[in-house]
């Protein structure tokens, strides 16, 4: 295990730890007698944390157990050879001795036996891999109509409970099922082994290089897009976005820390602090957005300001060559979506007296110089204002709905709420969240909150071929394994679009070593070209000490 990995282990296991005790403590101890335990026992859990993590019996590798079950031919002809065939080739490249065992095909077929013959639904899956033990279950479909083959396949994961690594490969000839399930078993290998395993659709972008390494201007070339990122910059980025909010005609890119916001000139490759405003102490800036709303020309910026359990949300506007606050202590959670119809909109939702957003999101207008709420946005039921857009993704001339869930599962639904497509694979994720506290606390202690994480963007590009859906996927470092907890190290962005079935990857970026906490497609450079800007949070630092960095990353749009 790198050092990376120990010290997100390590933070994982103390935060565990002490939200637990802090529980103990807050029941048992009298309230003049909580605070010195408790520095006392944090300090002890630290060090029993870090020698837990570097002794040698935590890391000992354990056999990880695969089920693959009889693939379902769907084809008029008697193709049983080619179901034992394909357990063959699945079992033969999946097993790796001392690291990975695939069961038997009897002891499979003993615990199928039991249930229905008819087409598996996913708890059926989860109980037949429950009752085999196993870690890992495949299973999957082979079609052939005349000539044509193709094979749908899945691998579902019983420790996070859910389907990954989705296969679907169609061919002509029998000559095709040997390399595609070939491919197939080296993704697998890939999600339990935990390496890097490339699945391009299309020509993949460049890999994101460290902070330190500047590029130069954008390019397309061979298929690859070079891009720019900034200088370091001495913040933990929560938000990003651009517009003109000095009114001098160009953009400038604003970024937002827990209580600051920073607003940046783009030039000579490197970002400009032009001017930076600071909060108070009680402030936690969870969301930002750039856009004109008012219509004078000169782009507000909107924040999400959550203190304690209120929104105290607000608007800055450059007035009199100030960054003025034009609006202050607003109860509405903020976010500016591009929709395909009415372009850029402010949309916002309130919050409950229990700390959660509740009630409808509305689109929010300028009027009488206040705030005001125009309309309702009808969204499915638990719907926040994080996370979706209207997107008319079909090209048919109604907007759908595009939204990631609770469960960071992507989801396509009609303007009247029907569920239209849904994900396999897993997108958004991110580090902000609000705070929930038990009922009836007196006082709120540390450890004692649940916590409500909300959603990344949903972004819209509009392309001759189709409307592109953007959208950004955080890789977590400990998978579900810690709920409470979230540790990111890795992001990609990809582009979906719709075949006609639901959304498929168009392209997308590799790797990028960091966190990805904002996103947007906008002209940062001035070039009058849109660019693909990314926020990242670095975390290429090995350290759990001290503030990490952040960086601005862009990609030329083409």
């Amino acid at each position: 295990m790198g050092l990376m990995q120990q010290n997100e282990l390590l933070c994982h296991i103390f935060d565990i730890w002490w939200f637990a005790i802090v529980r103990i403590i807050y029941h048992v101890l009298p309230k003049n007698l909580r605070v010195k335990r408790l520095k006392n026992i944090k300090s002890f859990l630290f060090v029993l944390s870090f020698i837990l993590i570097l002794s040698p019996g935590v890391h000992a590798r354990e056999i990880v157990k695969v089920a693959i079950l009889p693939f379902q031919i769907n084809s008029p002809e008697d193709l049983n050879y080619l179901k034992n065939g394909i357990l063959d080739i699945l079992s033969s490249r999946i097993a790796v001795e001392g690291r990975v065992i695939v069961l038997e095909n009897d002891v499979v077929n003993q615990a199928i036996t039991q249930f229905p013959r008819d087409p598996l639904t996913e708890r059926g899956v989860k109980s037949i891999g429950n009752q085999l033990g196993v870690d890992f279950i495949i299973y999957g479909s082979l079609t052939k109509i005349g000539d044509s083959l193709s094979v749908d396949a899945r691998l579902f994961d019983l420790k996070e409970d859910k389907f990954v690594t989705p296969f679907f490969a169609s061919f002509k000839g029998m000559d095709g099922v040997i390399p595609e399930m070939g491919q197939f078993a080296s993704r697998v290998n890939a999600r339990i082994m935990d390496r890097e395993h490339p699945q391009p659709t299309s020509p993949p972008l460049t890999a994101i290089a460290p902070p330190s390494d500047l590029k130069s201007t954008f390019i397309m070339a061979k298929g690859e897009r070079e891009f720019w990122n900034s200088q370091s910059l001495p913040i933990e980025i929560k938000g990003v976005d651009i517009g003109d909010v000095d009114g001098d005609g160009k953009n400038e890119t604003v970024v937002i820390g827990t209580r600051s916001i920073d607003i940046y000139t783009y030039s000579d490759d490197r970002l400009l602090l032009k001017k930076g405003l600071q909060g108070r102490r009680a402030d936690n800036y969870l969301s930002l957005d750039v856009a004109d709303i008012n219509g004078n020309g000169i782009a507000e910026i909107f924040v999400s300001n959550v203190v304690n359990d209120s929104l105290e949300s607000f608007v800055i506007e450059f007035q009199g060559g100030e960054f003025t606050r034009i609006v202050t202590d607003e109860g509405y959670f903020f976010r500016v979506i591009h929709t395909t119809k009415e372009g850029k909109i402010l949309i916002g939702q309130k919050m409950g007296l229990d700390g959660i957003l509740y009630g409808s999101v509305c689109k929010l207008v300028w009027k009488d110089n206040r705030l005001m709420e125009s309309r309702k946005i009808s969204l499915p039921e638990k719907s926040i204002v994080c996370g979706f857009n209207l997107i008319d993704v079909d090209k048919e001339g109604e907007e759908e709905i595009v939204l990631i869930d609770n469960n960071d599962c992507l989801k396509v639904f009609s303007n009247n709420g029907e569920l239209l497509w849904r994900s396999i694979d897993i997108y958004g994720g991110t580090k902000d969240f609000l705070v929930l506290y038990p009922p009836g606390l007196e006082e709120r202690d540390e450890g004692l909150e649940e916590r409500f994480y909300l959603q990344n963007r949903v972004l819209f590009w509009n392309q001759k071929k189709g409307s592109e859906v953007i959208i950004v996927k955080n890789i977590s470092a400990t998978g579900k394994l810690f709920a409470r907890v979230r540790s990111y190290r890795e992001s990609e962005v990809y582009s979906l679009v719709w075949d006609g079935l639901g959304l498929s990857e168009n392209w997308r970026t590799k790797k990028i070593h960091g966190y990805t906490a904002d996103f947007q497609i906008k002209d940062i450079d001035n070039d009058r070209r849109d660019e693909l800007v990314v926020g990242i949070i670095d975390t290429s630092t090995g350290s759990i000490f001290g503030k990490k960095k952040s960086f601005v990353l862009a990609y030329e749009m083409l």
